[in-house]
């Protein structure tokens, strides 16, 4: 994609898809030290789900240089794994946290699979006549079913902290 649509070299592209990686590797330490001081875990998710959808709907419907949106996604992926893997502990009962966490595991590997496949899926059914013709692939629609998958998370973030709310699991709290 940063490729195709924003003009950078495939070398160029490789590192600042690279850099996303090694943001997370620095900051998703930090963050979750910052929810294990302050809490919020629940409008932590919120925050970073709202950062998925606005940094995925900027690389599908702006040209806007994609440094930016990329940096956004690199603190997205950073803020909501350093919230949500702690919050397990908050929400399930300690003799059941292998079986939480192997689960979680488990679908963030089902995920990591599937959504390749599904976003190839989308590039080439969108782009069957770019294709044919050796034209650059347009990236819109896969980068609009990654801020949908964004949304999502928003959702369920946002009925986490209702929950949180109405039963006091303490996600919120220090």
């Amino acid at each position: 994609m940063l490729h195709n649509k924003f003009g950078l070299t495939l070398e160029w592209s490789g590192v600042l898809a690279s850099l996303i990686i090694w943001g997370t590797i620095i900051f998703t330490p930090l963050f979750g030290g910052m929810v294990d001081k302050f809490g919020k875990r629940a409008s932590v998710m919120i925050f970073g789900a709202l950062l998925l959808i606005i940094a995925h709907l900027t690389l599908a419907l702006t040209t806007i240089t994609p440094y930016v949106p990329m940096f956004i996604l690199g603190i997205a992926f950073s803020l909501v794994p350093a919230a949500m893997w702690p919050s397990v502990a908050f929400l399930v009962e300690e003799k059941r946290l292998g079986i939480a966490y192997g689960f979680m595991t488990s679908l963030q590997n089902l995920g990591l699979w599937a959504f390749p496949i599904v976003a190839g899926s989308i590039l080439d059914q969108t782009n069957k006549y770019n294709i044919a013709n050796s034209l650059p692939l347009d990236y819109t629609w896969t980068m609009l079913m990654f801020a949908t998958l964004g949304l999502f998370g928003l959702f369920f973030a946002i009925r986490l902290l209702q929950t949180d709310k109405k039963y006091k699991f303490g996600l919120e709290n220090k």
